[in-house]
Parts: C-alpha cells; structure tokens; sequence
C-alpha cells in the first residue's frame, strides 16, 4: 500500500492550481484522462467491468466513470472503481480516494511519478 505521505505528494502535485473543490475534480479528471489509456479493465464491487469513459459535472457526484459489464453500461462513481494494482491508474486513483477522505485502495507506490509526464 502506498504511504500517506506519497499519496499527499501526489494530490499536492495534481492540485496545485486549484483553487476550489470543482477545480479538483477537474484536476483529477485532467490527470486521469492523461493517464488511463480507455478502454481500462476495472472492477466494480468485485464485477470485471470496462471503463469507457470519465467525465465531471459537480461537486456532488465527483468524477463519473462510464463503465460496461456484464449486466450492462451505465455511470458508476469513479471512486468506487478498482484498478489492477500495478498500473498508474491505480496509483491516481489512490490519491483521488484519499483526496476524497476514502481509503484507498491497493496500488503499487510510484513516488517517480510527475504530472505533467514527460
């Protein structure tokens, strides 16, 4: 699991011009969007499903993630997504849950990582 410290790190890196809590969000989405080659494989609530795409409309919701699977498509919460461990999605996605004041989920520590990547 990564440390708080790293994840702290990284939310510092991805908001640093964010002034408001919808400029967060959009940072985020900014950052994932960069990131997340879609379409990702992804979990939802244990079901394989695949991310297709992400959006963010309000503070409320948070970031949205279209997702498809077995019992169809539809908008899921983004946060409530899981990612294989190993990849920088997850490690994103780890951020964005503490960001959030969730726990995080398992992912791989990448203290290498920078945003914008080069």
């Amino acid at each position: 699991m990564p440390s708080d410290r790293d994840l702290d790190n990284v939310i510092e890196t991805i908001i640093v011009d964010a002034y408001d809590a919808d400029e967060q969000h959009s940072a985020f989405l900014t950052v994932i969007e960069d990131e997340t080659p879609l379409p990702v494989a992804a979990t939802l609530l244990g079901t394989p499903v695949t991310l297709t795409s992400i959006d963010y409309t309000n503070e409320a919701r948070g970031i949205v993630a279209t997702c498809h699977g077995p019992h169809g498509a539809g908008d899921v919460t983004f946060a409530d997504l899981t990612f294989p461990p190993d990849t920088v999605t997850a490690w994103i996605h780890a951020a964005y849950r503490r960001h959030l004041g969730l726990t995080p989920f398992p992912a791989r520590p990448r203290p290498e990582w920078t945003w914008p990547s080069t």
